[in-house]
């Protein structure tokens, strides 16, 4: 994370921000262990919501009034809107890191996944990514961007597709464990040097390394990779071909997973309000 100040002014903000992301986290474990006996959550799943909408609120910045000692009665944050007063920004005019975040803060949240291969030496690899996106229900296909590095060689996760098209797109559970896992993967090892080495998992019924403390697991297979305008990044499209949930998340509308919000910082999503919007046509 390049800055504290993001989102958070002080170290209390930060220390009640953390206190709430475990609350979050106690209590979805709660409603795991109710949901294996057969109790009933419906109380810890309103205690899990009201304590994201107040983890929201403290992030977004309109409680910041309570860790200041000003009046807790005073003005609420003016929303920014686009109005007359706006700023417009030529994108190729920036450097790549202005780019990036320019780009990342406006087109965020995105959910994180942390993508399973395997090279032509059977060796694993586990890598993060949030370039991902569903382009067709039907069929099922998702497409996400692999960059290069600095002297223009793929990244190990296309290169074990090439060789093997086969991957697994883990999503995780929101909260700072899960967090840590990211950071855990996110590190520039050699070629061969497996990121499962530094993760808690289990084995697959072939005996590959198995995430199971993912909140989700998506099987996909490469069916194709295409080049992109001007860019060094490849795209890849994948056709899913198994969806693994916990089995009472299986008709959930929407998980409670952690996502990439601006540049560098991971949060949960869901959180805060909500509306069900009716698209259907009338």
């Amino acid at each position: 994370m390049d800055s504290e100040r993001d989102v958070l002014d002080d170290d209390g903000q930060r220390t009640v921000a953390a206190f709430l992301e475990r609350c979050i986290t106690y209590a979805a474990s709660s409603i795991e262990r109710k949901n294996e006996r057969g109790e009933d959550t419906a109380d810890w799943e309103a205690y899990r919501a009201h304590t994201a909408f107040a983890l929201d609120e403290v992030k977004a910045g309109r409680l910041d009034t309570w860790f200041d000692g000003e009046d807790h009665n005073g003005p609420a944050r003016t929303p920014l809107r686009l109005g007359s007063d706006r700023s417009v920004t030529r994108l190729d005019e920036l450097d790549h890191r202005e780019r990036a975040r320019l780009l990342t803060a406006t087109l965020s949240p995105r959910p994180l996944v942390l993508v399973a291969t395997t090279d032509a030496s059977g060796r694993h690899n586990l890598a993060p990514m949030t370039s991902l996106s569903v382009v067709s229900n039907s069929p099922p296909l998702v497409v996400m961007s692999l960059s290069s590095d600095r002297k223009g060689r793929a990244r190990d996760t296309l290169l074990n597709l090439r060789d093997h098209p086969t991957a697994t797109l883990y999503l995780l559970l929101s909260g700072p464990d899960d967090a840590t896992l990211v950071e855990h993967t996110a590190q520039n090892v050699p070629r061969g040097t497996s990121e499962w080495d530094s993760v808690p998992h289990a084995l697959d019924e072939e005996g590959n390394p198995y995430l199971d403390r993912a909140a989700a697991a998506l099987r996909v297979t490469m069916v194709e990779e295409r080049s992109l305008p001007d860019a060094v990044a490849r795209l890849v499209v994948f056709k899913v071909d198994e969806v693994h949930l916990p089995s009472a998340a299986l008709n959930a509308d929407a998980l409670d997973v952690l996502c990439q919000h601006g540049l560098d910082r991971l949060m949960a999503s869901p959180t805060g309000w909500s509306q069900v919007v009716d698209h259907r046509t009338p």
